[in-house]
């Protein structure tokens, strides 16, 4: 009569190799993981650049956040008004609706069908950050999810750290 069961000493060696298999496979998943995010990132911000592009285009100039008043000088959008223009409708002097279907005098847009989440924070708000203001100062991957310039129109990552190229994510 032949036992099949595994000896202790078996089932140790058995574990172990799977312990030395988790040991070197798990770091590259999360760096996977990790490269993943970065890649999503940058699609991400190609994409509102061109969107952004387009509006600007089609707007005589106007970048996003910015609005004519009924005096034909240049005010500044509020947040939502920002928003608006990004994923609703607005008309040539920066007038937006929250529609996504152009009507009346809104003709332009939508430009996205909505604020993207960073892939890092997950976040979907935008900070504005002023002019003079490096993006790297303000980026602290909590307080929102994008930053963005309207005097100059550059949206960029609102998270801390550095690529594995040492490349700061807000720089993307």
């Amino acid at each position: 009569m032949s036992n099949k069961a595994f000896s202790l000493v078996e089932l140790m060696i058995v574990v172990a190799i799977l312990g030395i298999l988790a040991a070197i496979v798990i770091p590259q998943i999360q760096g996977q993981t990790l490269l993943a995010k970065e890649s999503a990132a940058k699609d991400t911000l190609r994409t509102w650049r061109a969107q952004i592009e387009l509006y600007k285009m089609q707007h005589g100039g106007l970048q996003p956040g910015y609005k004519y008043n009924i005096f034909g000088t240049k005010s500044i959008a509020s947040p939502t008004e920002l928003i608006n223009q990004l994923t609703g409708t607005s008309d040539k002097d920066g007038n937006s609706s929250s529609s996504q279907v152009p009507t009346g005098p809104y003709i332009y847009g939508p430009y996205l069908q909505s604020i993207p989440a960073n892939p890092f924070n997950t976040d979907k708000s935008i900070l504005i950050v002023s002019e003079g203001t490096a993006f790297g100062d303000v980026a602290d991957g909590e307080s929102s999810g994008w930053l963005y310039k309207r005097e100059t129109a550059e949206i960029r990552l609102n998270w801390p750290a550095a690529d594995n190229q040492s490349v700061n994510y807000s720089d993307y």
